[in-house]
């Protein structure tokens, strides 16, 4: 009888163990169930390319439209927020058919807000600018500049959008020969195109 009675017990311990087993894999299973997917998270970067038309504000008659490029880089801080810097290269033709050359190089900002695949970047950024005129030089030039976009996510790897830049590039002279200040407000509607990874 006690013989009957060990095997039993031992075919229920024997038993209880192969349950609680089986049990942890599942446990695993679920963990592995509430991993979410974000398109950006922290030390993602990209690398942005844009061309833009490059409209003067606050020149009346003395510059014409001109054009610019962009090239920029981003590290994501989380999956809404990035740090970077962009270097730009514009020109603007001027009345007396010389040419507004300006150079800047900004560091800066930008919160990524997005919604299904379309991402919104809002950047701030500031820094210093080279700049030309009529074989004059002025450096370093302060630049401050605000942009917003909208950017379609193709895959993992592209995204392409569209956006603006406002740019205020001032130049402040302390001497003599030219007691004004002058302030260049420009604005630019921009095509980019940027590579994640």
């Amino acid at each position: 009888m006690m013989k009957r009675i060990l095997s039993i017990v031992v075919f229920f311990l024997l038993l209880s163990v192969f349950a609680v087993a089986q049990d942890a894999p599942e446990d695993d299973m679920d963990e592995v169930q509430d991993f979410s997917y974000s398109m950006n998270g922290r030390g993602d970067q990209y690398i942005k390319i844009a061309i833009m038309p490059n409209f003067p504000l606050n020149f009346g008659d003395q510059l014409y439209v001109g054009g610019a490029a962009e090239l920029g880089y981003y590290r994501f801080l989380n999956s809404w927020l990035a740090l970077g810097g962009e270097l730009s290269v514009g020109y603007n033709p001027t009345l007396g058919s010389n040419s507004l050359t300006f150079v800047p190089i900004t560091f800066g900002v930008s919160f990524q807000p997005a919604v299904w695949k379309i991402e919104f970047p809002i950047t701030l950024s500031t820094g210093f600018a080279f700049e030309t005129c009529q074989n004059r030089k002025y450096f370093p030039g302060f630049v401050a500049k605000a942009e917003a976009g909208a950017f379609f996510r193709m895959n993992e790897g592209w995204s392409f959008g569209l956006g603006s830049d406002f740019l205020y590039l001032p130049q402040w002279y302390t001497t003599d020969e030219r007691a004004s200040s002058d302030y260049g407000l420009f604005l630019t509607a921009f095509v980019a195109a940027r590579y994640h990874f």
